[in-house]
């Protein structure tokens, strides 16, 4: 998106409470505190989901009055999900994410997940 100016009025600001507030730590909290799972896990999938419901609600609904890419770089500007990846928007060409945490899916024979942070890694390297 070559221009990216703030989102006017107090809907991002909501989102983000509504999201990584009352959703995301919650469930971060509650799946810690009862498996060994790292934080940067659960961020990359709570970040590689958010991304798959926009490419979905993109393509569902192109022209959406309200356009859902800005929403999503915002959140994924901010805590918790900040650094999770690298998000990339290219209108008529859909939305893309690349994970930097590994989400363990290629411990399944010969799968990887779509945004796997593994096919951007030298050979030899893990997550």
């Amino acid at each position: 998106c070559p221009h990216r100016a703030p989102l006017p009025g107090p809907l991002p600001e909501a989102l983000h409470r509504a999201v990584a507030v009352d959703h995301l730590a919650p469930l971060d909290e509650a799946v810690r505190g009862r498996y060994a799972l790292s934080p940067q896990i659960l961020r990359g999938n709570a970040a590689s989901a958010l991304v798959g419901a926009v490419r979905v609600l993109l393509d569902r609904v192109p022209d959406a009055p309200c356009p859902p890419v800005p929403l999503v770089e915002h959140l994924l500007a901010r805590a918790p999900l900040e650094g999770t990846g690298t998000f990339l928007h290219e209108e008529g060409l859909g939305v893309a994410f690349t994970r930097r945490s590994c989400c363990l899916y290629y411990r399944v024979p010969a799968a990887t997940c779509g945004d796997c942070v593994l096919r951007t890694r030298p050979p030899g390297r893990s997550a």
